[in-house]
């Protein structure tokens, strides 16, 4: 499997770090790319993730009732569920109160948001 890496800028110092992207994280992103439905190329261009990777993605998301497929004029069009929905709902729910928990310390980890997904990165 292919690297899974985002690349952040620290907003203080100006340094690039990384951080590999968990399985969550993945699973969130292509239920957003695919909440108005999007063909396979779409979503895996959108989500950053190469063909093995989607389709190991996909059959989880598929077998949980997370997703679904559509047939439109001979194209598979996979479309977020409201299963799928509520999860997305959980999962901004819990960055906001991750948000709130680092925004009271002082010493906070760098908070960077990037599309639908919120990323803590520690320094």
């Amino acid at each position: 499997m292919g690297e899974n890496l985002e690349m952040f800028t620290d907003a203080k110092n100006g340094d690039i770090t990384s951080k590999r992207r968990s399985r969550l994280n993945i699973i969130a992103e292509i239920l957003y790319a695919a909440i108005n439905g999007a063909v396979k190329t779409r979503i895996m261009y959108r989500v950053n993730v190469n063909f093995v990777q989607f389709n190991d993605h996909v059959k989880c998301l598929l077998e949980a009732k997370l997703i679904r497929t559509i047939r439109r004029r001979r194209r598979t069009i996979y479309e977020t569920t409201e299963k799928g929905r509520l999860l997305l709902h959980i999962f901004n729910e819990a960055e906001e109160m991750l948000k709130a928990a680092s925004s009271k310390k002082g010493d906070k980890p760098l908070i960077v948001e990037k599309g639908p997904m919120v990323y803590l990165v520690k320094k």
